[in-house]
């Protein structure tokens, strides 16, 4: 092959690449999937008993063919001992895998942990390329516009309806009336939609606009020309979340607020105005509807405010008792809600508990938990650049997803939560070790090397 023709392939599995990760934040908010297996465990939600490949999986596997392409045409299948965080990373995927041996359904905790293996690769992938954050941070303008603008046609419309002619499953039609919708109960008895994005619930909304918000705010600490978008989609980011009432995702976004507002070696007013841009999104969207933010925030007397309290108590005091049962191995990677389905009150969901570490416990044992925190003290010790406006903007995102991490699930339950925590973790260590300015568009004319 002449090197014209290699260079021609290369450019085209490099541009596969950088599409499949500028795409993936949209498709994360897009929840399509292809069944590879369903596995009917009721009354237990079929996203957390079933193997599913998710729309942001395809991506996964599109970007990470195109990768090993340039390395075979490049001849730069080098092996590399990983650093402490991959290998802690490849170490809880690996026990998830094996703890199949005891899981109460093998297949499903078999591909939680090979899940984990693809997401490791990913990360891999774009801590090596500059490119494809540039592309992924255009992907989160693209979901926030996307998910924003749906959001607030839902509230005002307080119905889902219009989105029935692109076919998605979730979330469906839905209006106040219909039972299961998440609502607001209001003083008087009416019920109030929360806004859902094109998303299966409210709170997946507010984590992924926590998730998404790396984007803008990386636009606007960099100070370039694109700073006065990124403010603007920071606000925006933050009114979607405002609309999600989500309490979980208001804390993780008021955190990595916080995180920005500490950013070095910038004037206290650029680092102060990202912030409170932040803050005014969230507080307009909310200031809108004052008594249904009221009753989120203190419950107000509403008995549906009082049942979610007293159900994700009870899901604790039940990862307390699996804990206790299974201490030293765990009940195997996904299967928590599975093994709470025997002994179920009525009326109660099988669902999982709201407190990823509980999960990582209770389903892959002391080693699971030992392996997760020593991964991420590892890739702590591996932050570099701490003078970096976009790694600040990518910790943000990250920080806000560990305090979600410690109120609810999805960032262990769900894949394409999953995905987005693993796309963020990659962009960021590729920042500890890259000093090229962000130019989301490429207008600068450089191209890195293949």
């Amino acid at each position: 092959m002449s090197n014209h023709a290699r260079r021609l392939i290369a450019i085209f599995l490099e541009g596969i690449h950088t599409g499949a990760i500028g795409l993936l934040p949209v498709v994360i908010g897009i929840w399509v999937y292809i069944p590879l297996l369903r596995l009917s465990y009721p009354p237990v939600y079929f996203t957390y008993s079933s193997i599913l490949l998710f729309g942001s999986d395809l991506l996964i596997l599109l970007a990470l063919g195109a990768e090993l392409g340039l390395r075979a045409l490049t001849g730069t299948f080098r092996i590399q001992r990983p650093r402490g965080g991959i290998l802690g990373l490849l170490g809880l995927a690996a026990w998830a895998i094996l703890s199949a041996a005891w899981s109460i359904e093998p297949r499903l905790s078999a591909a939680f942990g090979f899940h984990l293996l693809g997401l490791i690769g990913v990360i891999l992938s774009l801590r090596g390329r500059s490119q494809a954050w540039r592309a992924f941070s255009l992907g989160c303008m693209a979901g926030i516009l996307l998910q924003s603008s749906i959001a607030a046609v839902e509230v005002l419309t307080q119905s889902t309806a219009f989105l029935e002619p692109l076919r998605l499953e979730w979330p469906g039609r839905l209006d106040p009336s219909i039972r299961g919708a998440a609502v607001i109960e209001l003083p008087g008895g009416p019920r109030w939609l929360r806004a859902y994005g094109t998303l299966p619930h409210p709170n997946l909304l507010g984590l992924y606009l926590v998730g998404m918000m790396a984007g803008p705010a990386a636009w606007s600490l960099r100070q370039s020309q694109w700073a006065l978008i990124g403010q603007l989609g920071f606000g925006l980011a933050a009114f979607g979340l405002g609309l999600s009432f989500s309490r979980a995702a208001w804390l993780g976004f008021g955190a990595g607020l916080l995180w920005l507002l500490r950013t070095p070696h910038l004037p206290l007013q650029h680092r102060a105005l990202l912030p409170l841009i932040g803050a005014a999104g969230l507080l307009l969207s909310i200031g809108l509807f004052p008594t249904a933010t009221a009753i989120r925030l203190t419950g107000g007397g509403s008995p549906l405010e009082a049942r979610s309290i007293k159900e994700r108590q009870w899901l604790m005091e039940q990862a307390l008792h699996q804990i206790r049962a299974h201490l030293l191995l765990g009940t195997g990677a996904g299967t928590f809600p599975l093994v709470l389905r025997e002994g179920l009150p009525s009326g109660y969901r099988a669902e999982p508990v709201h407190q990823v570490g509980m999960l990582m416990i209770a389903e892959l044992g002391l080693p699971g938990i030992l392996l997760g925190l020593g991964a991420l003290w590892a890739c702590l010790g591996e932050r570099r650049r701490k003078e970096d406006p976009e790694a600040r903007a990518l910790e943000a995102s990250l920080i806000g997803l560990v305090v979600l991490s410690m109120l609810d699930h999805p960032l262990w339950t769900l894949a394409p939560a999953r995905t987005l925590a693993g796309a963020l973790l990659g962009a960021w260590l590729g920042r500890q070790g890259t000093e090229e300015p962000m130019d989301p568009l490429g207008l600068s004319g450089e191209r890195s090397g293949v």
